[in-house]
C-alpha cells in the first residue's frame, strides 16, 4: 500500500502478490527488517505477471519478491482483518510507490535495479556454491514453448519424459541440500525458487508420485 491519501484500502494490490525488490531494499535485509524466509526467488524463464499485464510472460531476469501465504500469491504481510500491512513502516520501495490511481511511478521502476538472491548471499556462505550448482543442473525450461505446444496439442511424449527427469532431478537436489543445511521451506524457496513441478501446474501438467518415480500427467482440457 502506498501513502496515497486516496487509497481505498481494498487490498486488491496486496492480494495479487507481494512486490519485487529493488536495489534500495537491500537495506531492509541487512538491517534484519526483512529475512530470506520472507522472500521467494523468481528465476529467469518462469512465467509471471508483469505490472498491469493481462497474462503471464517469461521472466527475462531473475528477481526476488515477497512471498505469498496459504498457497496463494497474497503478500505474506497483508492483514486481511485490518486491510493493512504488517510491515508498513519497513515496506519495500515498490509498495511505497504503488497508487492504483497513478501507476506511472511504479511502472517507471518495473524491471529496473532488481535484487536477486546473489545480492543477498555472502561470498563465504557455504550455500552459495549449491545455489549456483542448482542453477546449472536444474535451469528453468522454456515454459513458453511448452505452453504453446500444449495449446496446439503438439506436445510430443518425449517432452514429458524430459520434464519428468528434470522434475526428479530438481526435487532430489532440493531434498539433499535441505537435509544437509536444515533449510526451512521458506529458506529453500529463497535459495532455489519454486520447484519445477509447481511451475508446470499453470500449464496443466501435474506431477504424480508412483512406485516407478515421478510421472507427469496432462490435465484434461
Amino acid at each position: 500500500m502506498s501513502d496515497a491519501g486516496n487509497c481505498k484500502r481494498c487490498g486488491t494490490c496486496c492480494r495479487q502478490g507481494g512486490p519485487a525488490l529493488h536495489g534500495p531494499d537491500i537495506e531492509l535485509l541487512r538491517s534484519g527488517r526483512l529475512h530470506p524466509e520472507d522472500l521467494i526467488t523468481v528465476r529467469r524463464g518462469e512465467l509471471a505477471f508483469q505490472p498491469l499485464a493481462a497474462s503471464p510472460e517469461p521472466v527475462a531476469h531473475e528477481f526476488l519478491k515477497l512471498t505469498g501465504r496459504d498457497g496463494s500469491w497474497q503478500c505474506v504481510f497483508y492483514d486481511e482483518k485490518t486491510k493493512g500491512c504488517r510491515q508498513y513502516e519497513q515496506r519495500p520501495l515498490a509498495c511505497g510507490l504503488l497508487d492504483c490511481t497513478d501507476t506511472g511511478p511504479l511502472l517507471d521502476i518495473a524491471g529496473q535495479d532488481l535484487l536477486t538472491r546473489f545480492d543477498c548471499i555472502g561470498d563465504d556462505d557455504p550455500l552459495l556454491p549449491l545455489v549456483r550448482e542448482h542453477e546449472e543442473l536444474c535451469p528453468c525450461p522454456d515454459l513458453n514453448s511448452i505452453r504453446k505446444e500444449l495449446e496446439q496439442n503438439s506436445c510430443p511424449p518425449s517432452r514429458l519424459s524430459e520434464l519428468e527427469a528434470a522434475v526428479a532431478r530438481d526435487l532430489a537436489f532440493r531434498s539433499r541440500t535441505a537435509a544437509v543445511f536444515r533449510l526451512s521451506v521458506g529458506q529453500e524457496l529463497f535459495a532455489f525458487g519454486r520447484p519445477l513441478f509447481q511451475l508446470l501446474l499453470p500449464l496443466g501438467i501435474t506431477a504424480v508420485n508412483t512406485p516407478e518415480g515421478i510421472r507427469l500427467r496432462l490435465q484434461a482440457r
